[in-house]
C-alpha cells in the first residue's frame, strides 16, 4: 500500500469515531444505584435519619414503664406499672417539629450521594473513553511512523536519504510500541474501577466519546442559578440542617423549663395495693442545661452559615459550569478545525520530504501533532461532558432523573 494511501486510512476520521453502539450508561446507572458500596452506605444513613424523624414525632406519645423493687418495710416484691402522657413540654414540642427537617434532611443527602454517584460513573466511563481513543490513536501512530520507516529506508537504499532520518523514525515507532503497552494497562485499570461501580465489567468496545451536545437546562443562566437555589439537594440538606439545629436550641432552652404530664400508677406489693391518677409536673435544676443553651446556639450558628456557604457554592458552581459548557462547544469545533489542519500538515511535510525539502523529524513532528490535538480531542469532549452532568444534576431536584435524560443525550445508542 502507498504511503499516501496508508495515512488516508489512518487520519480520515477525527478522534471522536464510534462503534457501532455506545455504552448504555443509563442502564449502568440503575445498575450502580443497586451496587455501589458507597451508594448502598448512604442508603442506610438515610433509613437512620428517617427512624431519627419517627423518634421525632413521637415525642408526645404516651410513655408506660413497668418495675420491680423491694422496700424494707414490705414483705415482699413491690410491683409498679406507670402510664404517663405529656402534656406541657416546651423540648418535646420542639423535637416534635424537628420530624419534618429531619425527613427532608434524609431524602436530600441521598439526593447528593445519588449525584456523586452519577458523576463518579461517568468519569469511570470516561476514563475508559480516553485509554480506548488513545489506543486506537497510537496504534494510527505507529502505522504512520512505520509507513514512513519503510519510505526512508527506501529512499537510503537509493541514495536519497540519511541514516540517521531511518534511525529517527525507527526509534519513534518503538517508543510508540511501547507506549501502546502502558495504554492497554491503563485501559485495563478503567475497566475494574468501572466493574466496581456497577457490578460487571464492562464490554470496552461499546465505549465511546459523547455524541449529543445536550441543551443547558435553563434559558438563562439566571433562571438557572433561580432553579438551583430552589431544588439543589446541597441546600436542600444545608437548610434541613439549619432549622433543625434552631430547634436544638428551642429544645435546650425548653429543658429548663417546668413540664406538666398526667400519670397513672399501679403499684401491688403482696395483697397490699395502690393506685394513683394525677397530674406531675416536673422543674428541672440542672446547670449543665445552661452549657446546653450555649453549645445548641453556637451549632445553630455553624448551621446557619453553612446554609449560606451552600447557597453561594451553588451559584458560583451554577455560573462556572454555565460559562464552561458555553466555552467548551466553540472550543471543541475550534479543535476539530485543529485536527484537520494537523492532518494537512502531515501530508505536506511528507511530500516536502519526499522532494528533499523538510527531514524525517519535521514528519515524525506532524504526526505527533495529530495524534496530540486528537488526544486533547477527545479529553475536552470527556469533559464537556462531565460539565453537561454536573450542571444537569445542580439543577434539578430529581438527580436520578437529571442524569438518565444526560446519559441518554450524551450517550444515545445509535448505530453510526
Amino acid at each position: 500500500m502507498r504511503f499516501e494511501q496508508t495515512l488516508t486510512a489512518i487520519f480520515v476520521a477525527v478522534a471522536c469515531a464510534s462503534p457501532l453502539h455506545a455504552q448504555d450508561l443509563a442502564r449502568d446507572f440503575d445498575r450502580a444505584l443497586s451496587f455501589d458500596p458507597g451508594y448502598l452506605a448512604s442508603l442506610a444513613e438515610r433509613d437512620a435519619t428517617l427512624v431519627q424523624a419517627r423518634q421525632s414525632a413521637a415525642a408526645y406519645y404516651p410513655e408506660a414503664s413497668f418495675n420491680t423493687s423491694r422496700l424494707q418495710t414490705d414483705t415482699g416484691n413491690r410491683r409498679t406499672f406507670t402510664i404517663t402522657q405529656p402534656i406541657f413540654s416546651v423540648d418535646r414540642w420542639a423535637m416534635l417539629e424537628q420530624a419534618a427537617p429531619r425527613t427532608a434532611l434524609a431524602e436530600a443527602g441521598l439526593l447528593v450521594k445519588q449525584q456523586d454517584l452519577a458523576l463518579r460513573l461517568l468519569k469511570a466511563a470516561n476514563a475508559i473513553i480516553l485509554a480506548s481513543e488513545n489506543l486506537q490513536l497510537n496504534q494510527s501512530k505507529i502505522d504512520a511512523l512505520e509507513q514512513q520507516s519503510l519510505a526512508a529506508e527506501q529512499k537510503y537504499k537509493l541514495g536519497q536519504g540519511t541514516v540517521t532520518d531511518l534511525r529517527d523514525l525507527q526509534v519513534k515507532a518503538k517508543q510508540a510500541r511501547a507506549q501502546q503497552l502502558t495504554l492497554k494497562s491503563q485501559q485495563q485499570v478503567a475497566a475494574q474501577q468501572y466493574a466496581a461501580l456497577v457490578g460487571e465489567r464492562p464490554e470496552l468496545a461499546s465505549f465511546a466519546l459523547p455524541q449529543g451536545s445536550p441543551a443547558l437546562p435553563a434559558s438563562s443562566l439566571q433562571e438557572l442559578v433561580d432553579q438551583a437555589l430552589q431544588a439543589n439537594p446541597a441546600i436542600l440538606s444545608a437548610r434541613a440542617s439549619e432549622q433543625i439545629a434552631a430547634l436544638d436550641v428551642k429544645k435546650a432552652r425548653g429543658s429548663l423549663l417546668p413540664t406538666v404530664s398526667a400519670s397513672y400508677s399501679s403499684s401491688k406489693s403482696g395483697s397490699v395495693s395502690n393506685n394513683y391518677t394525677g397530674v406531675t409536673m416536673n422543674v428541672p435544676l440542672q446547670a449543665g442545661s445552661w452549657l446546653g443553651v450555649e453549645a445548641a446556639q453556637a451549632n445553630a450558628l455553624k448551621a446557619r452559615e453553612s446554609r449560606k456557604e451552600a447557597e453561594s457554592k451553588t451559584r458560583v458552581e451554577a455560573e462556572r459550569l454555565y460559562s464552561l459548557i458555553q466555552a467548551g462547544d466553540e472550543s471543541l469545533r475550534i479543535q476539530r478545525e485543529a485536527i484537520a489542519a494537523a492532518e494537512l500538515s502531515v501530508e505536506a511535510n511528507r511530500q516536502s520530504y519526499q522532494g528533499g525539502v523538510r527531514s524525517a523529524v519535521d514528519v515524525i513532528n506532524a504526526i505527533q501533532t495529530v495524534f496530540q490535538v486528537k488526544s486533547d480531542y477527545a479529553t475536552m469532549a470527556a469533559q464537556q461532558a462531565e460539565h453537561h452532568l454536573s450542571l444537569a444534576t445542580l439543577a434539578q431536584g430529581d438527580t436520578r432523573d437529571a442524569a438518565l435524560k444526560t446519559f441518554s443525550a450524551l450517550f444515545a445508542k445509535n448505530v453510526q
